[in-house]
């Protein structure tokens, strides 16, 4: 009798779960984990994002000392919702002086997101996590 509870439980769980891919993720904040650059300097950080489309960008953060510690979390401004599911989007971190630092892409279409609370994305240069929630 616990089996066939467990069972049930698991499959409204994942039902559920896979209902989440026609309603919209709203990006409320960024978690900026680690970075590398050839020549740090003391300047401000933060995050842009950019859709696939090629426009400008769509949200960014507000700045962060280069000197304070990490991880760092940056809220959106303005927070925006994304259809995540087979869409990419690039999430760029930028210095006040030397611009451009390094860059990850968030290409969804290669994931089934369950439950979205905190997606860690990380290249060479570059580890964020990106949270929200559901509409």
């Amino acid at each position: 009798m616990r089996i066939k509870k467990l069972f049930l439980v698991m499959a409204v769980g994942m039902m559920a779960a896979c209902g989440k891919e026609n309603r919209t993720f709203r990006l409320k904040t960024i978690r900026l984990n680690d970075y590398r650059h050839q020549n740090p300097t003391d300047q401000k950080r933060y995050l842009k994002v950019f859709g696939d489309n090629g426009q400008g960008a769509i949200a960014e953060t507000g700045f962060y000392p280069a000197g304070q510690t990490l991880p760092a979390t940056f809220g959106i401004h303005p927070s925006i919702p994304m259809t995540l599911y087979h869409k990419s989007y690039r999430v760029p971190l930028w210095g006040d002086v030397s611009g451009l630092i390094g860059t990850c892409s968030v290409d969804m279409g290669e994931y089934k997101i369950i439950f979205p609370i905190d997606m860690e994305v990380k290249n060479d240069s570059l580890s964020i996590s990106i949270t929200g929630s559901w509409e």
